[in-house]
């Protein structure tokens, strides 16, 4: 599950009676990063990071079952209706495949003696392969790789599932570690290898676990704490699900802490049956000043989740997709008493977060396990920010650096831009690869990942996206209602595109964020807000400013 080439430094892990350690290698010519601390709930830690290494060997989506047992049983079948003439040659076809087998026999006792002569030189020849891997398929190279980001106060783990559709990130808060060496902060690649799970596996509370990423051979300072202005590289597809996380995690969720145990039912109902047909949502049913609920289809099982009241101010029934991804929690839940679960809307992304400990694991699920982060959905679209001045920008990118984190409202009051401008600068960092969103304090964190994203996507989200840019610089839209009522901010308006007149609508909350959208085109009506806005949302969103 990881990549190596001659520049990686290897991942070792040891334990002992009195402690365990913890190295995670780094591409070094990526990025010098440097952590090296004890962290003090080791066990929390390790835990949490072992279901991040789950979720890095996740496929739902393209699994190809086996069907050979049956196709070798029409065979059968078959052959009891052919001729006599049919059945010599059968016979001997038969003939021929067992000399075939005897070569492939053959073949695999010379293999041995090949593999038993190269063992001596295993390592030397792994390392060329994978350099030679990185200069000729590099998207092959790193895949598989999770990144780490080392900030002041935490450091960031994260990674994709095999088939895209699934996120995970550990945070880990530098309150809950012990250090006498200061960071050396920056973004890159880890060597996440299967040892070094086992190791992790091995980490119990009443032994100190002792992390390092990266070396002291990297040339950091250990004394001063430097940041890294070095980018790495990473798959287009990671760069856009990134991105895309980033913005389905700023939007206005519906968050709900959940009883841990209520979800350990949900996850053994699924599991003890197996659905013959859909629907195959989890269902929320909201409803205010009552416990939240949530039913199972397709059998329509009703499960209490929470003791909390739901203290939204209108019903909601949101349509939850991938549900049996979320058995990578399983084993946490009966070491945990609740967890986060945020909403966007249905067929929309879901987050789950889990903490122990000050560390936190955050799992975000697509819509559908079909539906990669990367693919589809433009999530990033409904705050455009691609007409905003290039100049305001960079000045909040140099305040973020220096500041580390800021939320919208401190961006507001240090530039004196409104809300709603600040949020599409901000998220004109995560897009540019300078900014990740935190949702456990709604902050934005500087976070330098790589040099520029082409937001020329080809897709038909990218299309839409790009449609509602033009759109808005040609003025062929008009604002038609503009109030304030109990459920926010309400934007109407009249779009002029394609010989057609569509009425697109916006509700902000107070802090500028999209909570609800509508159109009446053929592509809203299609798709919803699943692959993102259409464009006359995008170019109604960017009309209505702050």
């Amino acid at each position: 599950m990881t990549s190596f080439n001659g520049n990686f430094t290897r991942s070792v892990a040891g334990s002992s009676p009195e402690d365990s350690s913890v190295t995670f290698g780094v591409d070094v010519d990526q990025s010098p990063v440097y952590l090296n601390v004890d962290v003090i709930p080791s066990y929390a830690f390790a835990r949490l990071m072992l279901v991040l290494g789950n979720v890095v060997r996740m496929q739902d989506a393209g699994m190809v079952q086996d069907h050979s047992a049956y196709q070798e049983w029409v065979r059968g079948e078959y052959l009891k209706e052919l001729n006599d003439e049919m059945k010599d040659k059968e016979a001997k076809l038969r003939g021929l495949i067992e000399k075939k087998n005897e070569v492939k026999d053959a073949l695999k006792v010379l293999k041995g003696k090949s593999d038993k002569y190269n063992s001596k030189n295993f390592i030397k020849e792994r390392n060329t392969f994978w350099k030679w891997l990185y200069d000729h398929n590099r998207e092959a190279w790193y895949v598989l790789d999770p990144i780490v980001s080392v900030q002041p106060d935490a450091t960031f783990f994260e990674a994709f599932s095999l088939d895209e559709s699934t996120y995970a990130r550990v945070s880990l808060p530098h309150s809950a570690t012990k250090s006498n060496k200061e960071p050396s902060c920056g973004t890159t690649n880890i060597d996440f290898s299967v040892s070094l799970e086992r190791e992790l596996a091995r980490t119990r509370n009443y032994r100190p676990l002792h992390l390092t990423v990266g070396s002291d051979s990297v040339g950091v300072d250990t004394g001063v704490s430097s940041t890294i202005e070095k980018k790495i590289d990473l798959p287009e597809s990671w760069v856009r699900g990134l991105v895309e996380v980033q913005a389905a995690l700023s939007l206005a969720p519906v968050e709900l802490t959940l009883s841990s145990s209520y979800l350990a039912d949900i996850l053994a109902r699924l599991e003890s049956e197996r659905e013959r047909e859909g629907p195959r949502a989890l269902v929320f049913n909201l409803k205010p000043g009552e416990k939240p609920e949530i039913e199972i289809q397709p059998w329509g099982d009703i499960h209490k989740v929470s003791e909390k009241i739901y203290t939204g101010k209108e019903n909601r029934k949101i349509k939850v997709w991938g549900r049996r991804r979320l058995r990578v929690l399983s084993n946490l839940l009966s070491i945990v008493p609740e967890l986060k679960v945020r909403l966007i809307d249905s067929g929309m992304p879901s987050f789950w977060s889990i903490e122990i400990e000050d560390v936190v694991l955050t799992i975000g699920i697509s819509g559908w396990t079909s539906q990669d982060w990367a693919g589809r959905a433009r999530f990033s679209a409904i705050t455009p920010a691609s007409d905003l001045s290039p100049n305001i920008i960079e000045n909040a990118s140099i305040l973020l650096k220096k500041k580390n984190a800021l939320s919208v409202h401190e961006l507001t009051d240090k530039i004196n831009q409104s809300p709603g401008d600040c949020r599409r600068i901000l998220q004109s960092l995560c897009i540019k690869g300078l900014a990740m969103f935190d949702p456990e304090n709604g902050k934005y964190r500087w976070r330098a990942l790589f040099p520029s994203l082409n937001l020329e996507s080809q897709s038909q989200a990218g299309l839409e996206e790009r449609k509602g840019l033009m759109i808005f610089k040609s003025n062929k839209i008009k604002i038609i209602s503009d109030q304030i009522t109990s459920k926010g901010r309400e934007l109407k308006g009249l779009v002029e595109s394609d010989e057609k007149v569509n009425q697109p609508s916006i509700i902000k909350d107070l802090d500028g964020r999209v909570i609800n959208a509508g159109c009446d085109c053929s592509h809203f009506r299609f798709h919803k807000l699943r692959q993102g806005p259409c464009r006359h949302i995008v170019c109604l969103s960017l009309k209505g400013g702050g």
